[in-house]
């Protein structure tokens, strides 16, 4: 599959936006709080952007097709549960399911 062709996935292109900053996370009352409840560090936020308007009534499709997205997968950083160190969602793909 190319970039950027998710089959019948709608076809969302995602990009990665590394340059965006989350200024209330670093905000002293929220940092004080993240401290409280042992969250500090164990929290990230990551920004994309996407090429379609969102529509609700397809949001199984957006969600998967973010998921498998080539800028996505080598960009996402989740927590792994037995290091507690971050990884991206390249290593930890075969994890993905439904719920």
């Amino acid at each position: 599959m190319a970039a950027g062709d998710q089959g019948d996935l709608g076809g969302y292109d995602f990009r990665f936006l590394p340059q965006k900053t989350f200024s209330s996370l670093s905000a002293k009352e929220t940092t004080s709080r993240l401290r409280q409840w042992s969250m500090l560090g164990r929290m990230q936020a990551q920004a994309f952007g996407f090429d379609q308007n969102f529509q609700a009534h397809r949001k199984d499709d957006f969600l998967m097709a973010f998921f498998k997205d080539p800028n996505v997968i080598p960009n996402l950083k989740l927590l792994s549960d037995s290091a507690g160190q971050w990884i991206t969602l390249g290593f930890a793909s075969g994890r993905l399911r439904k719920i």
